[in-house]
């Protein structure tokens, strides 16, 4: 899946690939007991999987239909720009391959089992190729990436841009049904023992849907990630105010026995800030490594940074986390920490 602004927190947790970046000035690292200056850099690519290799498809392969695939909720994940996302993930339980393609009808269900008013439209971005379901992926699970299956993404927006909540309050989706277009449909519930989001609850009822799309396999021999032994911590001023710009910085420690070599492409990290039912912000940005080069055993180093508080910012505790992402194995890794937002 991808991240318009993570991600992710993702929904999957298996990334890959170090995105390329903006340019980056070099800047100075100042006083050693200075943190390193945040710039605002941001990905050129905010793909956070990889894309898979075009599937030849065989001109005879049969549309699937709904009693050929198993539906498994995909989980809900942080995007940027106050969205969330979802996936559900489609296996093949029948004896031979089919295609998916296009882009589906997707409903919602609240508890009772009452359909939730919804518009439709098109998330932009993703490929529409024809994906093929192959046989014997019945046992799909969620997070597990796996080859030949397909998904399904949905993105909606938490508040109404401005991060005033949404008026009417939208209701609460727990259940999602996906309509196939070689007919029938498949229904499963919105759950997630990963994330803290349990239902889809669309600012507005509007609901952005992809094509169907291939699911990345799993890296056959993953690239050793030289952040690994790197742990991060969170400091943040206990409030902040609506309308102001939150300063925080970063700490980066070397837990390992061997220096950390930032890559030439410094790395993308996510910040986001939320409570149980909002944020205020999620963003994706490069992290000024080039004044720092490397981090010795036993090192740590402060990175500054910041992040917008929107003018109708609701008051309250929010949780203020912040992770890499784009590179296999780190993204569960977080700093956390909690301000107030006050009246």
């Amino acid at each position: 899946m991808r991240a318009r602004s993570v991600v992710l927190a993702v929904l999957a947790l298996m990334l890959s690939g170090c995105a390329a970046g903006a340019h980056l000035a070099a800047g100075t690292k100042g006083d050693p007991g200075d943190p390193v200056p945040w710039i605002s850099a941001i990905p050129t690519t905010t793909m956070l999987l990889a894309t898979p290799s075009p599937t030849v498809i065989p001109a005879d392969t049969r549309p699937c239909q709904a009693a050929d695939l198993q539906a498994v909720f995909g989980g809900i994940g942080a995007l940027t720009g106050g969205q969330l996302a979802a996936s559900v993930l489609f296996g093949n339980q029948s004896a031979t391959a089919c295609v998916l393609q296009g882009v589906p009808a997707v409903q919602l269900f609240d508890s009772a089992g009452h359909q939730i008013p919804l518009t439709n439209t098109v998330a932009q971005g993703m490929p529409s190729d024809p994906v093929l379901v192959q046989s014997g992926t019945a046992d799909v699970q969620a997070h597990i990436p796996r080859a030949g299956i397909a998904y399904v993404e949905m993105d909606w927006q938490t508040h109404d841009g401005a991060g005033f909540p949404c008026a009417p309050i939208p209701k609460e989706g727990t259940s999602v049904a996906v309509s196939l277009p070689g007919g029938g449909s498949l229904r499963t519930a919105v759950s997630d023992a990963m994330s803290r989001w349990s239902s889809i609850a669309p600012c507005y009822g509007r609901l952005a849907v992809s094509a169907f799309q291939h699911w990345p396999a799993p890296e056959a021999s993953p690239t050793p990630n030289p952040l690994e032994s790197l742990t991060i911590r969170i400091e943040a001023p206990s409030s902040v105010t609506p309308g102001s710009v939150l300063r925080y910085t970063v700490t980066l420690q070397n837990t390992g026995s061997q220096p950390v070599v930032f890559p030439a492409d410094c790395p993308i990290y996510l910040q986001w800030a939320a409570d149980s039912t909002r944020a205020f912000a999620k963003d994706l940005h490069i992290l000024n490594c080039r004044p720092v080069g490397s981090i010795a055993p036993a090192q740590s180093v402060r990175f500054a940074m910041q992040m917008t508080v929107p003018s109708g910012t609701q008051p309250g505790q929010y949780d203020l986390r912040w992770q890499f992402v784009g590179m296999a194995g780190f993204g569960v890794r977080q700093g956390k920490a909690t301000v107030t937002v006050s009246g």
